[in-house]
């Protein structure tokens, strides 16, 4: 019963458009691109998901390898005018009628049916009744009851039971079987304001009539269908990108924990040979005992006891020698342990959009190269979003960075050398930057201000209080070879400040 409502809506909206180019969009539903009262449109059909989905949106076509449909679609309606919607009663079936006139005054018709029936949708293009094509096509032998084959005459698909046309939640109702149907064929059922329910936000069901069974619902009375079906796609967007987000997350998530695995190893790979190096003065020992020992030996073993002495003396100087590189690689895994750390917790707090940025960090400090396999959803994107910024009553204003990148721009493209720099004392988190117009000091109570959001902004945000060091910029400086926001400062003053994500006004 919706489809004829919505089949009105898109009449009404989208009669008189002219079709400028056929094609798909990036998630891979089907569009046409119309021009209509000097705005272009993009009519997308998703008539493979459930429920299927007509919506009238803004953008532009993707430029993309295309299938033959699509291909066929765009050389048969590019240039024509849409001058009809039709829905077949008691049917998810809509026509689209585009028309043209040639240049020898011959009329020309085309039809695209929608066929809008959940797990089975399909679109085909009719031409004179015949199928010119179909995004899905298939034989009698395929389905038993029609064929939707290009070149074969167009069979409608067979009509619903009537004991379906009557959804099942009205019939429960209580409702006139009789008067639901004439109410659904009247005008009204074009031009009323539709019943919409939502749950949380969410819409989980729009319809003609008032619906029994959604007492746990928000219902609204909203006067199109073509809006309500466009929230319903921004949900199931959403949703998907929350929950590929969420699969990214993991995968990185995964990485560290691989990482740290590995780095612990190396860790107690290097202690078992610190420890080793340590008792070479052993080795030296039973060096000089060999070569006391000499005289006391038969002439005959002498040569082999001077050779066994000379591999311990060997030994002990290369032992000796490894003390210096073993420590600085233990410094080495040490400072990649504590980026895996501030990694782990970035992969809790970052937002969904920030995931690229993330899986970047990730690949620096797997030291991966310009030809590496990139992570899904591939590098992260040059955000334009506005910074999280705050001003004081005093004036003073204070970024806090948002991700690893977002860290290292504040802190080395945005924050000038005098400015104040804040990072909660031994725990990850993120870079904050007090700084003043007129280059003065700040207020204490700035300082502190800052101070509160940078431990609102760090692993230690549920404590009470929270030590949080602070620095001029120009003390700060980058880890080398470390992922983006890993820094050393120096210089530092410490203040313990309350957890608060944002300022006192």
């Amino acid at each position: 019963m919706l489809v004829r409502r919505l089949g009105h809506e898109l009449e009404r909206r989208l009669r008189g458009a002219r079709v400028a180019d056929a094609g798909l969009l990036p998630d891979g539903r089907v569009a046409l691109a119309l021009r209509s009262r000097g705005a272009s449109l993009l009519l997308a059909v998703d008539v493979f998901a459930s429920p299927p989905l007509v919506t009238v949106e803004d953008g532009e076509l993707a430029i993309a390898a295309e299938p033959g449909f699509v291909r066929a679609m765009a050389a048969a309606l590019r240039g024509m005018v849409l001058s009809a919607v039709r829905a077949r009663r008691g049917d998810r079936l809509l026509r689209l009628t585009f028309s043209s006139r040639s240049r020898f005054g011959v009329d020309e018709h085309v039809e695209l049916y929608l066929e809008l029936v959940p797990r089975f949708g399909n679109l085909v293009l009719v031409k004179r009744d015949r199928v010119v094509a179909a995004s899905k096509e298939f034989s009698l032998a395929d389905n038993g009851r029609r064929a939707v084959q290009a070149g074969l005459d167009y069979a409608l698909p067979p009509l619903p039971p009537a004991s379906s046309l009557v959804p099942k939640m009205v019939a429960q109702s209580g409702a006139n079987p009789e008067e639901f149907l004439a109410f659904a064929e009247s005008d009204a059922a074009l031009n009323d304001a539709l019943y919409v329910y939502r749950r949380d936000g969410v819409v989980v069901q729009p319809h003609l009539v008032p619906l029994p069974g959604f007492s746990d619902a928000d219902c609204r009375r909203e006067p199109s269908l073509l809006e309500v079906f466009a929230e319903i796609r921004s949900q199931e967007t959403g949703l998907r990108e929350r929950e590929r987000a969420s699969r990214r997350r993991h995968a990185v998530a995964k990485r560290l924990g691989e990482r740290e695995r590995k780095l612990r190893d190396e860790l107690a790979a290097l202690a078992a040979k610190r420890a080793r190096a340590c008792e070479r003065d052993e080795l030296r020992a039973e060096g000089d005992a060999i070569f006391a020992g000499l005289h006391e030996l038969p002439e005959s073993r002498r040569d082999e006891a001077k050779e066994r002495a000379a591999k311990v003396f060997a030994l002990y100087k290369k032992l000796g020698a490894a003390l210096p590189h073993v420590a600085r690689r233990e410094r080495a895994v040490r400072r990649a342990l504590g980026a895996v750390e501030e990694l782990r917790w970035e992969a809790e707090r970052v937002s969904q959009e920030d995931v690229g940025d993330l899986e970047a960090a990730m690949d620096q400090l797997d030291g991966r190269g310009a030809g590496s396999p990139k992570p899904p959803g591939g590098p992260a994107r040059k955000r334009k979003r506005a910074l999280l910024e705050f001003r004081t009553s005093s004036g003073s204003r204070i970024v806090v960075g948002r991700s690893p990148s977002e860290n290292a721009e504040i802190t080395f493209r945005i924050a000038r050398p005098n400015d104040l720099w804040f990072h909660a004392q031994g725990f990850p988190g993120a870079h904050v930057i007090l700084s003043r117009d007129d280059r003065r000091e700040p207020p204490l109570e700035d300082v502190e201000a800052a101070a509160s959001l940078a431990a609102h902004h760090s692993k230690a945000k549920a404590s009470a209080r929270v030590p949080v060091d602070y620095t001029l910029r120009k003390h700060v400086r980058k880890q080398r070879d470390a992922p983006p926001g890993l820094v050393w400062y120096t210089n530092p003053k410490t203040v313990t400040a309350a957890p608060r994500d944002t300022v006192p006004s």
